[in-house]
């Protein structure tokens, strides 16, 4: 077994352009509806969604299962406002 850490980056002005040109559905393809929803809360959505997307990302390296979905990950916020995963 390999253990190791990450970062993981984005730049926010690429999800900004690909939502802009592709609109909803790009954020669709991308984020569960509850993602969006919370996204969508915030007057500069963007900074949220990519910190969501390089999440998403930083799961898919770490588990290691190349037939995830976008929708197969979800990072919510906990009561406090954290970025967690929803209990399973």
């Amino acid at each position: 077994m390999i253990i190791g850490t990450g970062v993981d980056i984005i730049e926010i002005e690429r999800i900004r352009k690909a939502a802009e040109r592709l609109g909803d559905s790009f954020l669709a393809h991308v984020f569960t509806p509850e993602e969006i929803a919370n996204g969508k809360k915030y007057k500069l959505p963007y900074p949220h969604f990519a910190g969501r997307f390089a999440a998403k990302e930083a799961i898919f390296k770490a588990v290691g299962i190349n037939d995830l979905s976008w929708h197969d990950v979800s990072i919510i916020n906990d009561p406090d406002g954290q970025a967690c995963l929803p209990p399973p």
